[in-house]
């Protein structure tokens, strides 16, 4: 029998269609108990900034991601709008962009949750907005560099503009809360350092982070899912206000929406517009909920991905950096290891270098030290 050889586009979009059977089950599961949850509002006096709200918003994120994936995944292969995969020895083409999905499954889920809310009673949505259009303008200055490739320098200014929203609702005081009943207080004419200084950097710090971290099958979108969630716990515990659980509950939606086709092996690539994106609006959920000790906590690891750029762009190494990552060492066993002298370029490479993984084996690692961070993050916010 003659054999037929795979081409790197009708390989990915042989795994695209893996999933699409189960797509469209969990998509019908999702919507229909998202259906049911707005009917019982309808017609019982819901608090939809409650924990029902906090429901909703998950089911109705994860189902619009869900639902938008697939159509966008062949959308992106007939526009040619694909990435190769690095860290497979065939080079598998992959389609950009997914953070499209999340952009949509973000802004609709927390406008339906607080729209019907607001036509069942009162709520203020202004910070529900402000977090909405943190996530928009982030998310599109992640467009611009996935089609044209912006400085880091360049990218990490623009995002802090994305706070702007952000300082028009400056919800609450301008303190930190903090464990055993501790607070930093901004009080007084210390609140501009803290909405126009502090509250940008930590906008385009979390984003630029989450997007640095990324680059394995799985790791953007787990990492965001543990993040969220964690920081959703947190938030609870705390009594931080509605705003922030609403937005956690969104984007811990989205996330692991995208991680069911950004797992490996990989159907679509998230890009810059999602990394950027999801990170400004974790961080916007951190601010509205003055979470911000703990949000340190939980995005810990990427810390190491941040020390890294910033030193060896200082020593004028990054692209380097750069060519050893698309350059991975594959051995025979399927596994990846780190190129020699690459050892302190990332995290990963740092892993690798202390054992060779594969590259489930590898998101794994990183995701569990996440999970460890997050956990840190919780048990720090019950004292």
């Amino acid at each position: 029998m003659q054999g037929h050889v795979v081409t790197g586009s009708e390989s990915a979009q042989a795994l695209a269609s893996r999933g699409f059977d189960w797509t469209k089950a969990l998509t019908a599961a999702l919507g229909s108990t998202s259906a049911i949850v707005i009917v019982l509002a309808l017609l019982i006096p819901l608090n939809l900034t409650g924990g029902f709200g906090i429901l909703l918003s998950f089911l109705l994120s994860t189902a619009i991601v869900l639902m938008l994936t697939p159509p966008l995944i062949r959308k992106m292969f007939a526009g040619g709008m694909v990435g190769v995969d690095v860290n497979k020895t065939a080079r598998v083409s992959v389609a950009e962009l997914g953070g499209i999905a999340a952009l949509f499954a973000f802004s609709m889920s927390l406008t339906l949750v607080v729209g019907i809310q607001k036509l069942l009673g009162d709520v203020a949505e202004p910070p529900f907005l402000a977090a909405i259009s943190v996530f928009f303008m982030a998310a599109m200055i992640g467009l611009i560099d996935d089609v044209s490739d912006l400085r880091q320098r360049l990218k990490a200014v623009a995002v802090a503009f994305a706070a702007l929203p952000l300082t028009l609702v400056h919800l609450g005081a301008p303190a930190i809360d903090l464990p055993f009943g501790f607070s930093l207080d901004f009080a007084g004419q210390w609140h501009l350092l803290y909405w126009l200084i502090l509250v940008p950097i930590g906008v385009t710090g979390v984003a630029n982070a989450m997007n640095m971290s990324a680059g394995y099958n799985g790791l953007e979108s787990g990492q965001i899912a543990v993040i969220s969630l964690s920081l959703l716990v947190v938030s609870a515990i705390r009594g931080a206000p509605e705003v922030a659980l609403l937005v956690f509950g969104a984007v811990f939606g989205c996330s692991a929406g995208l991680f069911f086709f950004n797992r490996y092996p990989a159907t679509i690539f998230i890009g810059d517009i999602g990394t950027l994106g999801l990170g400004a609006a974790l961080a916007a959920g951190v601010i509205l909920g003055h979470i911000e000790f703990y949000g340190v906590i939980a995005i810990a690891p990427a810390f190491y991905e941040m020390i890294a750029t910033a030193y060896f762009g200082l020593h004028g190494a990054n692209g380097k950096r750069k060519k050893a990552y698309r350059n991975p060492v594959f051995l025979p066993n399927g596994e990846i290891a780190a190129p020699a002298g690459t050892k302190y370029y990332t995290l990963a490479s740092w892993l690798l270098s202390r054992k060779p993984r594969t590259e489930k084996g590898l998101v794994r690692s990183i995701l569990l030290l996440y999970v460890v961070c997050g956990l840190c993050a919780v048990v720090l916010s019950l004292v």
